[in-house]
């Protein structure tokens, strides 16, 4: 079972939703869901967008660095992105 957050927590998250004057009844209850529900996603959780744009622009660059011009770079990585975001998901 999920912790109950505290009257600050549920204040600080309303503000940082840009709720604004008096948090009560359901949006109470909405606020203090979020925060579980934030709570209890994972830190690194795979298939994050970042993951893949990170690891197909290191690898564009990659390929520039080493003497490819940028369509070849270009055509390469549109070849792999399948594969890597297959790895990366």
């Amino acid at each position: 079972m999920p912790r109950i957050p505290s009257d600050a927590e549920i204040i600080a998250a309303a503000r940082e939703l840009g709720i604004e004057g008096p948090i009560r009844g359901a949006q109470r209850s909405k606020v203090a869901k979020a925060i579980q529900l934030a709570e209890a996603m994972p830190d690194d959780e795979p298939g994050e967008p970042g993951r893949f744009v990170d690891q197909i622009t290191s690898t564009h660059a990659r390929l520039i660095e080493a003497g490819l011009n940028t369509s070849a770079a270009d055509r390469v990585v549109a070849a792999i992105a399948p594969a890597v975001w297959r790895d990366t998901n």
